[in-house]
């Protein structure tokens, strides 16, 4: 399909670019092997592919984490291997990360990839999965995805940080869970 190979050419492009400003919708076309005014049969115009592609990244990373569970981990393990997964991915996609977190609205892979933090949340707490997440986990989850973004933005690009400098990565992230977990036990003792 035209569309698929039009999102697998932006996504190259943007892969490869340094700033937004590098991607134009003729780079797009060009890297597709095809007229740029082919493009406009599938997408209104620039940003209508990036939008595609912030949601392909965001299906993607979904994907990865879920690839990257091992079984045999405990659900913290499990949901700290997903954290690592994600801060991965920034690192290794800074311009397509950029894009996936400056949409203004929620898109439903965005939402996924919070439902797999609120879902290993739970199942940290010994939760059934099939429990629908309360408004609560939820909040916490978002705070954790949250806290896990300030990372992954840290760690995009190679300017020393403050705060990361005394510590690892891990560490961080292991702090960060275990304070979303407490949050969620201190809720769920508040019913």
């Amino acid at each position: 399909m035209l569309r698929d190979e039009i999102l697998s050419a932006a996504t190259r492009v943007i892969d490869a670019a340094q700033n937004e400003a590098e991607v134009s919708l003729r780079s797009i076309a060009r890297e597709a092997g095809i007229a740029a005014p082919s493009v406009y049969a599938h997408f209104a115009d620039r940003d209508s592919v990036l939008d595609a592609v912030a949601e392909a990244g965001w299906a993607q990373v979904s994907e990865e984490i879920t690839r990257h569970r091992d079984s045999d981990q405990t659900p913290r393990e499990r949901l700290f291997q997903g954290c690592q997964t994600y801060v991965s991915f920034a690192e290794r996609h800074p311009l397509r990360y950029a894009l996936m977190t400056q949409i203004t609205d929620t898109s439903p892979a965005a939402q996924q990839a919070l439902a797999v933090v609120t879902r290993g949340l739970l199942a940290c707490r010994g939760g059934d999965p099939q429990t629908p997440p309360s408004s609560e986990s939820d909040r916490i989850a978002a705070a954790l995805s949250v806290a896990v973004h300030g990372v992954a933005m840290l760690h995009r690009t190679d300017t020393p940080n403050l705060w990361l400098s005394s510590f690892s990565t891990d560490e961080i992230i292991r702090t960060l869970i275990d304070a979303a977990i407490l949050q969620l036990d201190h809720a769920a003792g508040n019913r």
